[in-house]
Order: structure tokens, then sequence, then C-alpha cells
């Protein structure tokens, strides 16, 4: 058994709209799908399928499909900006 504790990675997701940011540890192999999931919910943000919510990291829009580990690479924080994008039908 390992005494070496688990990495986390420090996430947090700053949102014009919000007061203040979304801030959570996850583990690395988590991804940016379930993270966008949980930021909107603690925004409180209902999806009405007329807006696109994605996530920023250093001005590019991160993949649902990525890890954690793969959009913070070495470091151990990880900020990002929620951004929308109107969907026109």
């Amino acid at each position: 058994m390992s005494d070496k504790p688990t990495r986390t990675i420090k996430v947090i997701i700053t949102f014009a709209a919000a007061d203040k940011p979304y801030r959570e540890d996850y583990a690395p192999q988590t991804l940016v799908e379930k993270v966008l999931s949980d930021a909107l919910a603690a925004f409180e943000i209902a999806s009405d399928g007329t807006t696109r919510y994605y996530l920023l990291h250093e001005g590019a829009e991160l993949s649902l499909t990525s890890t954690l580990a793969e959009a913070a690479g070495r470091s151990g924080a990880l900020p990002l900006k929620l951004r929308t994008e109107t969907i026109q039908g």
C-alpha cells in the first residue's frame, strides 16, 4: 500500500455572470465534461437548448473528452473560464 498522497488538480472556474469563482479539487483522470457539468450546477445554470457552454484554458477551448491531467500538464492548478455561445436554429 502506498503512503503517497493522491494527487489532485485544483480547478478554478470564473464566469462573468457569477459573483465568485467555482473551486474544486479533482482527480487528474476526471473528464472536462464532468467539471463543466459540476460548474454549471454550482453556477445554477440550466441548459435551455439555445446556449452552448464550454471551458477555456489559456484562450483555447477544452475538449469535453480530455482529462484534467491533459489540460493541466505538470501544474497542480487549472484556471478556467466558462464561456457561452448562442446556438442558432
